[in-house]
């Protein structure tokens, strides 16, 4: 995505995309149902302004009882969009600086790795004392001594 393209008064990226297009996402999951972007762009001299949302809804394994549940997940975006991180840092210093390297941003990549920025690092199902699992259907490891 080119940043000079961005008029002053603001665009907007919008759409679903294609999950298959993920590769590092579709490997940190079990699978991906759907991942849609909704970001207000907006120009602020040298900066882009981006805010909004990305919404992902798949399945992730239980590290507890190692069984598949649902993840839904919402990622906020806050972030500015220039070639030099001072830039951004200048007129806001709570963005989150992404480089245009030659005023463009690789916008897979940047998109992508705000999500996996996101996911739970030990991602664990509903807790529970005894019995079958409520996501998994599977029982606790148990210790026989």
């Amino acid at each position: 995505m080119s940043i000079a393209r961005v008029s002053v008064h603001g665009d907007r990226l919008e759409g679903i995309i294609d999950p298959r297009s993920w590769l590092r996402l579709g490997e940190a999951l079990v699978s991906v149902q759907t991942v849609s972007v909704s970001l207000d762009l907006i120009r602020r001299g040298q900066v882009i302004a981006a805010d909004g949302q990305i919404r992902v809804l798949g399945e992730v394994r239980c590290e507890r009882c190692t069984g598949v549940m649902p993840l839904p997940l919402s990622v906020s975006v806050h972030s500015g969009l220039a070639e030099q991180e001072s830039a951004v840092l200048a007129m806001d210093s709570t963005l989150e600086v992404v480089i245009a390297e030659n005023g463009v941003v690789a916008q897979q990549v940047w998109l992508e790795d705000e999500v996996l920025l996101a996911l739970p690092m030990i991602p664990r199902c509903a807790e529970w004392k005894s019995g079958i699992c409520p996501v998994s259907g599977l029982e606790p490891l148990t210790v026989v001594k």
